[in-house]
Protein backbone atom coordinates (compact mmCIF):
# COMPACT_ATOMS: atom_id res chain seq x y z
CA UNK A 1 0.00 0.00 0.00
CA UNK A 2 0.71 3.52 -0.74
CA UNK A 3 1.34 5.39 2.94
CA UNK A 4 0.25 9.15 3.44
CA UNK A 5 4.51 9.71 3.63
CA UNK A 6 5.64 8.48 0.07
CA UNK A 7 2.30 8.85 -1.85
CA UNK A 8 3.37 11.35 -4.94
CA UNK A 9 1.06 13.93 -6.17
CA UNK A 10 -0.63 12.44 -9.36
CA UNK A 11 -1.87 14.93 -12.03
CA UNK A 12 -5.52 13.31 -13.45
CA UNK A 13 -6.37 15.05 -16.99
CA UNK A 14 -10.17 14.74 -17.77
CA UNK A 15 -10.62 16.31 -21.52
CA UNK A 16 -14.04 16.93 -21.65
CA UNK A 17 -16.17 17.96 -24.86
CA UNK A 18 -20.34 18.38 -24.16
CA UNK A 19 -20.54 15.78 -21.41
CA UNK A 20 -23.03 17.24 -18.87
CA UNK A 21 -24.57 13.99 -18.95
CA UNK A 22 -21.74 11.93 -17.90
CA UNK A 23 -18.70 14.46 -16.14
CA UNK A 24 -19.69 14.74 -13.14
CA UNK A 25 -19.81 10.76 -12.40
CA UNK A 26 -16.73 10.85 -14.29
CA UNK A 27 -14.96 13.21 -12.12
CA UNK A 28 -16.20 11.78 -8.50
CA UNK A 29 -14.96 8.25 -9.51
CA UNK A 30 -11.72 10.01 -9.43
CA UNK A 31 -12.07 12.05 -6.47
CA UNK A 32 -13.28 9.33 -4.21
CA UNK A 33 -10.02 7.06 -5.37
CA UNK A 34 -8.85 6.17 -1.25
CA UNK A 35 -5.47 7.81 -2.99
CA UNK A 36 -5.44 11.43 -1.49
CA UNK A 37 -2.78 13.42 -2.82
CA UNK A 38 -3.99 14.36 -6.51
CA UNK A 39 -4.95 17.12 -8.62
CA UNK A 40 -7.82 16.46 -11.39
CA UNK A 41 -7.34 19.02 -14.32
CA UNK A 42 -10.67 19.05 -16.47
CA UNK A 43 -9.80 20.63 -19.92
CA UNK A 44 -13.13 22.08 -21.29
CA UNK A 45 -12.65 21.25 -24.69
CA UNK A 46 -14.71 23.63 -25.99
CA UNK A 47 -18.40 22.80 -25.03
CA UNK A 48 -21.76 24.49 -26.68
CA UNK A 49 -23.49 22.15 -23.41
CA UNK A 50 -23.62 23.49 -20.24
CA UNK A 51 -20.26 21.16 -19.06
CA UNK A 52 -18.57 24.39 -17.89
CA UNK A 53 -21.15 25.75 -15.35
CA UNK A 54 -21.38 21.88 -14.09
CA UNK A 55 -17.74 22.04 -13.49
CA UNK A 56 -17.51 24.99 -12.08
CA UNK A 57 -19.82 23.38 -9.29
CA UNK A 58 -16.89 21.60 -7.94
CA UNK A 59 -14.76 25.01 -7.39
CA UNK A 60 -11.40 24.27 -5.85
CA UNK A 61 -11.88 20.64 -6.04
CA UNK A 62 -10.58 20.61 -9.80
CA UNK A 63 -8.93 22.82 -12.07
CA UNK A 64 -10.69 23.94 -14.81
CA UNK A 65 -9.07 24.83 -18.32
CA UNK A 66 -10.91 26.18 -20.94
CA UNK A 67 -9.99 26.26 -24.80
CA UNK A 68 -11.67 26.12 -27.98
CA UNK A 69 -12.29 23.03 -29.82
CA UNK A 70 -9.31 21.09 -30.94
CA UNK A 71 -10.04 17.75 -29.92
CA UNK A 72 -8.84 15.15 -27.16
CA UNK A 73 -4.87 15.18 -28.30
CA UNK A 74 -4.69 19.37 -27.48
CA UNK A 75 -6.58 18.95 -24.38
CA UNK A 76 -4.87 16.44 -22.82
CA UNK A 77 -1.63 17.83 -23.89
CA UNK A 78 -2.79 21.88 -22.31
CA UNK A 79 -3.65 19.46 -18.89
CA UNK A 80 -0.23 18.05 -18.91
CA UNK A 81 1.60 21.34 -19.56
CA UNK A 82 0.37 22.41 -16.16
CA UNK A 83 0.35 19.18 -14.48
CA UNK A 84 2.23 19.21 -11.20
CA UNK A 85 2.32 15.34 -10.14
CA UNK A 86 4.88 13.03 -10.60
CA UNK A 87 2.70 11.05 -12.05
CA UNK A 88 0.40 11.61 -15.09
CA UNK A 89 -3.16 9.89 -14.97
CA UNK A 90 -6.19 10.07 -17.52
CA UNK A 91 -9.52 9.64 -17.96
CA UNK A 92 -12.19 10.29 -20.14
CA UNK A 93 -15.27 12.70 -19.42
CA UNK A 94 -18.08 10.15 -20.02
CA UNK A 95 -16.04 7.55 -18.39
CA UNK A 96 -15.20 5.93 -14.92
CA UNK A 97 -12.78 4.38 -12.57
CA UNK A 98 -13.44 1.68 -9.59
CA UNK A 99 -12.27 1.84 -6.26
CA UNK A 100 -8.55 1.09 -5.46
CA UNK A 101 -6.87 2.10 -9.14
CA UNK A 102 -4.79 4.99 -8.31
CA UNK A 103 -3.27 2.94 -5.24
CA UNK A 104 -2.53 -0.24 -7.15
CA UNK A 105 -0.94 1.58 -9.78
CA UNK A 106 1.26 3.93 -7.73
CA UNK A 107 2.31 0.83 -5.32
CA UNK A 108 3.06 -0.82 -8.30
CA UNK A 109 5.46 1.84 -9.72
CA UNK A 110 6.97 2.58 -6.62
CA UNK A 111 7.57 -0.94 -6.42
CA UNK A 112 8.78 -1.46 -10.17
CA UNK A 113 11.07 1.54 -11.37
CA UNK A 114 12.13 0.01 -14.56
CA UNK A 115 8.36 0.50 -15.66
CA UNK A 116 7.56 3.53 -17.10
CA UNK A 117 3.71 3.07 -17.69
CA UNK A 118 0.92 0.70 -15.43
CA UNK A 119 -2.15 0.50 -16.97
CA UNK A 120 -5.13 -2.31 -15.62
CA UNK A 121 -8.18 -4.18 -17.02
CA UNK A 122 -11.06 -1.80 -18.15
CA UNK A 123 -14.90 -3.39 -18.78
CA UNK A 124 -17.32 -1.99 -21.17
CA UNK A 125 -20.38 -0.50 -20.19
CA UNK A 126 -23.50 -0.69 -22.46
CA UNK A 127 -26.37 1.83 -21.27
CA UNK A 128 -27.14 3.65 -18.01
CA UNK A 129 -25.77 2.19 -14.38
CA UNK A 130 -24.06 3.40 -11.40
CA UNK A 131 -20.26 3.06 -10.20
CA UNK A 132 -22.07 0.78 -7.23
CA UNK A 133 -23.76 -1.64 -9.22
CA UNK A 134 -20.84 -1.98 -12.02
CA UNK A 135 -18.22 -2.87 -9.00
CA UNK A 136 -20.86 -5.28 -7.70
CA UNK A 137 -20.80 -6.92 -10.91
CA UNK A 138 -17.41 -7.04 -11.93
CA UNK A 139 -17.10 -8.55 -8.06
CA UNK A 140 -19.87 -11.36 -8.58
CA UNK A 141 -17.20 -12.00 -11.40
CA UNK A 142 -14.60 -13.01 -8.96
CA UNK A 143 -11.98 -10.71 -9.94
CA UNK A 144 -8.74 -11.60 -7.40
CA UNK A 145 -6.48 -9.00 -6.32
CA UNK A 146 -4.63 -6.71 -8.52
CA UNK A 147 -1.43 -8.76 -10.30
CA UNK A 148 0.68 -7.91 -12.99
CA UNK A 149 -0.72 -9.86 -16.41
CA UNK A 150 2.97 -11.29 -17.66
CA UNK A 151 1.83 -11.35 -21.12
CA UNK A 152 0.89 -7.65 -21.90
CA UNK A 153 3.68 -6.61 -19.27
CA UNK A 154 7.44 -5.86 -20.39
CA UNK A 155 8.67 -4.01 -23.72
CA UNK A 156 5.53 -4.06 -25.86
CA UNK A 157 6.08 -2.81 -29.07
CA UNK A 158 5.53 -5.81 -30.99
CA UNK A 159 1.94 -5.82 -29.04
CA UNK A 160 1.16 -2.96 -29.95
CA UNK A 161 2.00 -3.30 -33.61
CA UNK A 162 -1.11 -5.57 -33.94
CA UNK A 163 -3.91 -3.52 -31.49
CA UNK A 164 -3.52 -0.60 -29.04
CA UNK A 165 -3.65 -2.86 -25.93
CA UNK A 166 -3.68 0.07 -23.77
CA UNK A 167 -6.92 1.84 -23.23
CA UNK A 168 -6.18 5.84 -22.68
CA UNK A 169 -8.28 5.76 -19.32
CA UNK A 170 -6.17 3.01 -18.00
CA UNK A 171 -2.72 4.37 -18.07
CA UNK A 172 -0.66 5.59 -14.96
CA UNK A 173 2.34 6.76 -16.14
CA UNK A 174 5.77 8.80 -14.91
CA UNK A 175 6.33 12.37 -15.76
CA UNK A 176 9.51 12.21 -17.30
CA UNK A 177 7.98 10.25 -19.84
CA UNK A 178 7.02 13.50 -21.22
CA UNK A 179 9.76 15.06 -20.82
CA UNK A 180 11.62 12.22 -23.20
CA UNK A 181 8.82 11.84 -25.77
CA UNK A 182 6.49 14.29 -26.11
CA UNK A 183 3.19 14.86 -25.95
CA UNK A 184 -0.34 13.80 -28.10
CA UNK A 185 0.13 13.89 -32.14
CA UNK A 186 -2.60 16.42 -32.83
CA UNK A 187 -1.98 15.44 -35.97
CA UNK A 188 -3.93 12.42 -35.87
CA UNK A 189 -7.80 12.97 -34.66
CA UNK A 190 -8.53 9.36 -33.36
CA UNK A 191 -5.81 7.47 -32.73
CA UNK A 192 -3.05 9.60 -31.00
CA UNK A 193 -3.62 7.36 -27.71
CA UNK A 194 -1.86 4.17 -30.09
CA UNK A 195 0.60 6.50 -31.33
CA UNK A 196 1.54 7.61 -28.05
CA UNK A 197 2.06 4.16 -26.79
CA UNK A 198 3.98 3.18 -29.37
CA UNK A 199 6.76 5.96 -28.88
CA UNK A 200 6.58 5.41 -25.28
CA UNK A 201 7.28 1.02 -25.84
CA UNK A 202 10.31 2.25 -27.65
CA UNK A 203 11.74 3.99 -24.48
CA UNK A 204 9.91 2.52 -21.47
CA UNK A 205 8.70 -1.09 -20.42
CA UNK A 206 4.97 -0.71 -19.44
CA UNK A 207 3.32 -3.57 -17.32
CA UNK A 208 -0.25 -4.23 -17.17
CA UNK A 209 -2.49 -5.16 -13.69
CA UNK A 210 -4.98 -7.81 -14.34
CA UNK A 211 -7.76 -6.38 -12.12
CA UNK A 212 -10.81 -4.33 -13.86
CA UNK A 213 -10.52 -0.82 -12.30
CA UNK A 214 -11.88 1.46 -15.13
CA UNK A 215 -14.96 1.55 -17.37
CA UNK A 216 -15.74 2.45 -20.52
CA UNK A 217 -18.87 3.75 -21.41
CA UNK A 218 -20.00 2.83 -24.90
CA UNK A 219 -21.43 5.72 -27.13
CA UNK A 220 -23.16 5.02 -30.18
CA UNK A 221 -21.56 8.25 -30.90
CA UNK A 222 -18.03 7.92 -30.32
CA UNK A 223 -15.75 9.50 -33.14
CA UNK A 224 -14.06 6.14 -33.18
CA UNK A 225 -17.02 4.76 -35.02
CA UNK A 226 -17.21 7.79 -37.46
CA UNK A 227 -15.16 7.45 -41.10
CA UNK A 228 -12.86 10.27 -40.55
CA UNK A 229 -11.10 12.32 -43.94
CA UNK A 230 -8.18 10.11 -42.95
CA UNK A 231 -7.68 6.70 -42.06
CA UNK A 232 -5.88 7.52 -39.13
CA UNK A 233 -5.17 3.99 -37.52
CA UNK A 234 -3.24 3.20 -40.77
CA UNK A 235 -1.54 6.12 -40.86
CA UNK A 236 -0.35 5.52 -37.32
CA UNK A 237 0.69 2.24 -37.83
CA UNK A 238 2.52 3.13 -40.87
CA UNK A 239 4.52 5.73 -38.95
CA UNK A 240 5.15 3.29 -36.69
CA UNK A 241 6.99 1.04 -38.89
CA UNK A 242 8.68 3.92 -41.02
CA UNK A 243 10.32 5.27 -37.76
CA UNK A 244 10.89 2.14 -35.22
CA UNK A 245 11.07 -0.77 -37.81
CA UNK A 246 10.33 -4.43 -37.10
CA UNK A 247 12.21 -5.30 -33.96
CA UNK A 248 11.47 -4.59 -30.20
CA UNK A 249 14.04 -3.01 -27.85
CA UNK A 250 13.68 -6.45 -26.51
CA UNK A 251 15.79 -7.72 -29.54
CA UNK A 252 12.06 -9.67 -30.45
CA UNK A 253 11.17 -9.48 -34.27
CA UNK A 254 8.17 -9.50 -36.38
CA UNK A 255 7.98 -10.63 -39.89
CA UNK A 256 7.28 -8.33 -42.27
CA UNK A 257 4.39 -10.88 -43.69
CA UNK A 258 2.13 -10.19 -40.32
CA UNK A 259 2.80 -6.54 -40.38
CA UNK A 260 1.32 -6.67 -43.38
CA UNK A 261 -1.57 -8.23 -42.49
CA UNK A 262 -2.32 -5.81 -39.58
CA UNK A 263 -1.85 -2.98 -42.49
CA UNK A 264 -4.53 -4.87 -44.25
CA UNK A 265 -6.72 -5.64 -41.74
CA UNK A 266 -6.48 -1.50 -40.99
CA UNK A 267 -7.62 -1.04 -44.65
CA UNK A 268 -10.23 -3.02 -44.58
CA UNK A 269 -11.83 -1.97 -41.39
CA UNK A 270 -11.72 1.35 -42.25
CA UNK A 271 -12.84 0.46 -45.97
CA UNK A 272 -15.84 -1.13 -44.63
CA UNK A 273 -17.38 1.58 -42.45
CA UNK A 274 -17.09 3.86 -45.16
CA UNK A 275 -18.71 1.63 -47.56
CA UNK A 276 -21.57 1.25 -45.40
CA UNK A 277 -21.65 4.72 -44.25
CA UNK A 278 -22.03 5.99 -48.20
CA UNK A 279 -18.54 6.95 -48.71
CA UNK A 280 -17.68 4.84 -52.15
CA UNK A 281 -14.56 6.48 -53.06
CA UNK A 282 -13.26 6.21 -49.57
CA UNK A 283 -13.84 2.72 -49.51
CA UNK A 284 -12.45 1.59 -52.98
CA UNK A 285 -9.38 3.04 -51.93
CA UNK A 286 -8.94 0.84 -48.38
CA UNK A 287 -10.41 -2.17 -50.51
CA UNK A 288 -6.95 -1.46 -53.45
CA UNK A 289 -4.62 -1.46 -50.26
CA UNK A 290 -6.48 -4.87 -48.67
CA UNK A 291 -5.64 -6.35 -52.25
CA UNK A 292 -1.51 -4.63 -52.28
CA UNK A 293 -1.75 -6.94 -48.90
CA UNK A 294 -3.54 -9.74 -49.86
CA UNK A 295 -5.41 -9.18 -46.92
CA UNK A 296 -8.89 -10.83 -46.98
CA UNK A 297 -8.07 -11.01 -50.66
CA UNK A 298 -11.75 -12.49 -51.93
CA UNK A 299 -13.91 -10.45 -50.16
CA UNK A 300 -11.72 -7.47 -50.89
CA UNK A 301 -11.78 -7.80 -54.28
CA UNK A 302 -15.34 -8.38 -54.04
CA UNK A 303 -16.36 -5.58 -52.28
CA UNK A 304 -14.09 -3.29 -54.54
CA UNK A 305 -16.08 -4.47 -57.49
CA UNK A 306 -18.95 -3.41 -55.87
CA UNK A 307 -17.70 -0.02 -55.44
CA UNK A 308 -16.55 0.26 -58.20
CA UNK A 309 -19.61 0.59 -60.12
CA UNK A 310 -22.19 2.94 -58.90
CA UNK A 311 -25.44 0.60 -59.48
CA UNK A 312 -24.06 -2.34 -57.24
CA UNK A 313 -23.16 0.42 -55.07
CA UNK A 314 -26.60 1.30 -54.39
CA UNK A 315 -28.08 -2.44 -54.47
CA UNK A 316 -25.30 -2.85 -51.63
CA UNK A 317 -26.41 0.08 -49.74
CA UNK A 318 -30.21 -1.15 -49.79
CA UNK A 319 -29.52 -4.29 -48.75
CA UNK A 320 -27.27 -3.34 -45.71
CA UNK A 321 -28.93 0.04 -44.93
CA UNK A 322 -32.67 0.05 -44.21
CA UNK A 323 -33.91 3.09 -45.62
CA UNK A 324 -35.53 3.38 -42.04
CA UNK A 325 -31.60 4.08 -40.49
Amino acid sequence: MVSEMTSPLVSVIIPCYNSAAHITAAIDSVLTQDYANIEVIVVDDGSTDNSIDILRQFGDKIIVLQQANQGPAAARNAGMRIASGQFIAFNDSDDLWLPGKLTAQITYLQQHPEIGLCYCGWAIWHGETSLEQISAQLADAGQTDAAEDAYYSGWLYLKLLKDSVIHTITAVMRREIIDTIGMFNTDYRIGEDHDFWLRISQRYQMAKLSQTYAVYRDNPHSTTKKVHAKNFSLLVLESAVARYGLTCPSGARESQAVVNNYLGGRHFTYGYNAMIQGHRDKALVSFKGCIRYRYRLGKAVLLSAICAVPLLYKLFLRKKIPASS
